[in-house]
């Protein structure tokens, strides 16, 4: 357990490898040096893309702790573990101490869960709001107390507050699930919700507010290339329903029904092969007729995996949010295992996912990160010890192997935070211009002919963001060091323009990593270069 708390930790001071958090981070904190937590601004413009609770929160934080990497992620961090302690909370209640701690293990160990703990986006934030929601509205299921209520309503309006009203939709289904399943339609006709209705439009009018001032009440700003839009109808419609049904503001053109099933074969590893197969036992005793003890994860999850599904925007951390259901579900199946045909099938399977995952970190180290076996071979050796302690203690349930894939999970996790992730940030030119400016140029103004959000989080002194060719016409910004990509230096060498090249930092443009670039020998072809220059004779 601790290992686990501490490889979701670890990541905190890694910097932004992928351009969200740098995106989240330049919003927050243009909102907490304003002092203007109503509009969510970017660079000076009108930005509406997402709800404000994240940067509100996010924001606070820069105001206690700095404006750097690990405030930004440590609000992210402690709403994950809010995520870990309601599903150890729901768990036990239904189904005892064991199962709780097994599912938090799987929770804790899920590797998107542990990738979003160090790329972090709003996922973590509507983990932790959508159990501790689910959580209390049962609690007031069985009795209506108002602290209850009032911690529901609450936790449901922040997450509305973070990613739009579809949350309503897993939060609203765990429960009307649970009474329909349970034959107790009448219970869904209570004063008692009605209360909860009135409080989560209350607790949201914070939101409400902000995107009527910024957006509302200015008919003339022109956002999505149109103007007249209505903030309200954007937030309680297109910021996510108009996505799904891709008829909004921003449209995709493409989608897989299957997406979120194979993404799970990855995102919930070690556990996807299990999770499948508990998802089809719980669904077969509820088909048969065999009463469950309760009906919130099956009911909860399994709809909003459907809804995500048929959804044209499809992206691997939307199911993350599920990720508590599903390991409830996953840890019930692991803890009923006795001996039989059903035990075989989970060693079978976790044997194999479990040595495909730490020969993937093998062959990984070899062609990725040839230069680091030294601490391959540390993490390894704990690996080793861990299993060897694990046997030692002569359990014949599921128990060794279950605490063995856990070590697995931990293992990867703690090879990608310590080796992988740092070699791909040092492939970031844009924040190795950004430190080299820090330590060579500190606080000097400088010329941006390139956009890198990450760029702007890590460099501590201005910056005029524009294009080449207003550089070039004025005077005091092409006196100034200009930062600039592949295609501003391509552009100057066909205009003849002479420059001098301060330093040159190797960049790899994507954020998803291609084979080519993973393999060592073959990387220099996919790289290009970020540049610091200045203009000779201007």
């Amino acid at each position: 357990m601790l290992l686990a708390i501490a490889v979701n930790i670890a990541g905190i001071g890694i910097k932004f490898f992928t351009d969200d958090p740098a995106l989240y981070s330049a919003l927050a904190r243009t909102m907490a040096q304003s002092n203007n937590f109503t509009d969510l601004l970017y660079h000076g413009a009108d930005w509406l893309d997402k709800p404000h609770f994240p940067f509100w929160v996010i924001a606070v934080s820069f105001k206690i702790f700095g404006v750097n990497t690990i405030a930004y992620k440590l609000p992210a961090l402690l709403f994950f573990f809010m995520a870990v302690v309601y599903t150890y909370k729901l768990a036990k209640k239904f189904y005892g101490d064991e199962t709780a701690i097994v599912a938090i293990l799987i929770l804790l160990t899920v590797q998107h869960a542990v990738m979003s703990n160090t790329d972090v986006r709003a996922e973590p934030y509507i983990m932790g709001l959508l159990m501790g929601a689910v959580y209390h509205y049962y609690k007031v299921k069985e009795n209506p107390r108002f602290v209850d209520i009032l911690l529901a309503s609450l936790f449901t309006a922040c997450a509305v507050m973070t990613k739009g009203i579809y949350l309503l939709i897993p939060i609203g289904a765990s429960i009307i699930g649970d009474y329909l399943f349970k034959k107790n339609i009448k219970g869904l006709f209570h004063w008692k919700w009605l209360l909860s209705f009135v409080l989560v439009i209350v607790f949201i009018t914070p939101e409400l507010y902000s995107v009527y001032t910024q957006f509302d009440l200015h008919p003339e700003k022109v956002v999505f290339g149109r103007k007249g839009i209505s903030g309200i109808h954007w937030f309680l419609w297109d910021s996510q329903f108009g996505r799904f049904n891709n008829n909004g503001y921003i449209q995709n053109t493409h989608g897989d029904k299957l997406f979120f099933v194979h993404t799970l074969l990855w995102a919930f590893a070690p556990w996807a092969i299990i999770l499948f197969y508990a998802l089809y036992t719980t669904i077969r005793k509820m088909v048969k007729g065999i009463a469950q003890p309760e009906y919130l994860c099956i009911s909860g999850g399994v709809l909003m995996l459907l809804i995500f599904s048929a959804s044209k925007f499809q992206l691997p951390f939307y199911t993350n949010i599920l990720f508590p259901f599903f390991a409830i579900i996953t840890a019930v199946f692991i803890v009923s295992l006795k001996a039989g045909g059903e035990f075989t099938f989970f060693k079978v399977t976790q044997y194999i996912l479990s040595g495909l995952l730490v020969t993937a970190v093998v062959a990984l180290n070899f062609i990725f990160a040839p230069g680091y076996w030294p601490v391959f071979i540390v993490l390894l050796a704990v690996l080793i010890i861990l299993t060897v302690y694990i046997v030692k203690q002569k359990e014949t349930s599921w128990q060794p192997l279950f605490l063995f894939t856990c070590a697995v999970a931990i293992f990867v996790n703690a090879y990608l935070i310590t080796v992988a992730y740092p070699v791909i940030v040092s492939y970031r030119g844009d924040i190795s211009a950004a430190e080299y400016l820090n330590q060579n140029y500190p606080n000097q103004k400088v010329s941006a002919a390139v956009l890198s959000n990450t760029f702007d989080f890590y460099y501590k002194g201005a910056v005029t963001y524009t294009d080449i060719d207003y550089i070039l016409k004025t005077d005091s910004l092409k006196k100034q060091i200009i930062v600039a990509d592949e295609k501003t230096v391509a552009g100057l060498k066909e205009k003849g323009i002479a420059y001098t090249t301060i330093k040159a930092f190797e960049d790899y443009p994507k954020e998803n990593l291609s084979l080519p670039f993973i393999i060592k020998r073959k990387r220099p072809g996919t790289l290009d270069h970020f540049y610091l220059i200045r203009l000779v004779n201007n």
